[in-house]
């Protein structure tokens, strides 16, 4: 297919940065079709289907089980849905994470999607390889999303998503002593903000790791239309423009839905460490953190000073940068050998955290 037959095809000035087999799959996949940011909310949530599509997925290892569970939420009332993985019995054996009375460690997994887009099914493949290799639960959260439920609701949900996790750990077999959270992108963010508010609750075991997986940090710089300004202090905005998978564009469609559109409020909202917490007034004393980043990704230069924030503070902070990929390479363990890479990173950090 010619570059000419594309609706997106890869932008000049990242082409020479990407990974070849990374600019392939995204070329075979994704340029062909146009994305959600680039209709309005009212056309994509129309036929999602038409703007939601797997990219080069990976398998779906067997568990031992997996339950849906409800649990009710607020502000406003509802419910969410939590699905709870639980490892084969084998896996648990051969992983040796447990305990004597055989509770196993847990991680509870924030799927992303700019809190507009997204569920359940984004994350199972990853999901389901750490359930089984790292031989431990794995709780994956459905958080409602905007712009029905626009911030702080995806947060909030969240929130009370983890405390559930740890009320409910006798009934589920989590070790309370044991429980790491993490996401990507949006999950990324809501992890990083459940991490702070988590220190800070003081009835709230301390997590074993917050893993940050492409993370959304600082909301302060994306216009409500617009290029970014040149003297925005993260680079990657500039030079990463026109990233595939999250150009610039397709954060600003994510936060005018998430945020909002005026333009006081949405300044006062970005200004608190529950949109960028990066703005938290204090980052010691965290859970350590295990932090991955696409090096072509308009997240790119944030995530690297999310990590720098939390060193400085004398926060425990790993960072991997996988080079020449874009934002959703982790989910294309299918075909994209970095993807595998960075499974294997995400099983180890757990394996280590669990292991302390």
């Amino acid at each position: 297919m010619s570059d000419a037959t594309l609706v997106n095809a890869l932008h000049p000035s990242v082409v020479d940065r990407l990974d070849p087999q990374f600019a392939e799959i995204f070329t075979k996949y994704q340029a062909p079709k146009l994305q959600a940011h680039q209709v309005t909310y009212e056309e994509y949530n129309a036929d999602r289907s038409k703007y939601t599509f797997p990219i080069a997925s990976g398998s779906y290892p067997s568990v031992g089980s997996v339950k849906i569970y409800k649990i009710p939420v607020s502000d406003p009332s509802g419910e969410i849905a939590i699905q709870v993985f639980h490892p084969t019995e084998n896996a648990a054996e051969k992983g040796g994470m447990k305990t004597p009375d055989g509770k196993l460690p847990a991680h509870v997994n924030y799927h992303g999607g700019g809190f507009v887009i997204g569920g359940l099914q984004s994350d199972e493949s990853w999901c389901r390889h750490v359930c089984q290799a790292v031989g431990c639960i794995v709780l994956n959260v459905d958080y409602r999303l905007a712009p029905e439920f626009p911030h702080p609701v995806p947060l909030t949900d969240s929130w009370s998503a983890l405390k559930w996790t740890f009320a409910s750990s006798e009934d589920l077999g989590i070790d309370a002593s044991r429980v790491s959270i993490g996401g990507l992108s949006a999950g990324g963010q809501l992890a990083a903000v459940l991490a702070l508010l988590a220190r800070d609750e003081p009835e709230m075991p301390k997590l074993a790791l917050q893993m940050l997986v492409v993370p959304l940090v600082d909301t302060r710089f994306i216009p409500i239309e617009g290029p970014c300004n040149q003297d925005v202090p993260y680079r990657s905005y500039i030079q990463n423009e026109y990233a595939p998978c999250l150009p610039v564009a397709r954060l600003r469609w994510f936060f005018n839905l998430w945020l909002g559109t005026d333009i006081a409020k949405r300044t006062t909202l970005t200004e608190d460490f529950r949109a960028s917490p990066i703005l938290a007034s204090s980052h010691a004393n965290l859970a350590p953190a295990s932090i991955h980043v696409a090096g072509v990704d308009s997240l790119t230069s944030e995530g690297m000073e999310y990590h720098d924030t939390l060193v400085r503070a004398g926060t425990k902070s790993q960072l991997k940068v996988y080079e020449g990929v874009g934002h959703p390479f982790g989910h294309w363990d299918g075909e994209l050998d970095k993807a595998k890479e960075f499974i294997q990173d995400t099983i180890v950090a757990l394996k280590k955290a669990y292991s302390v």
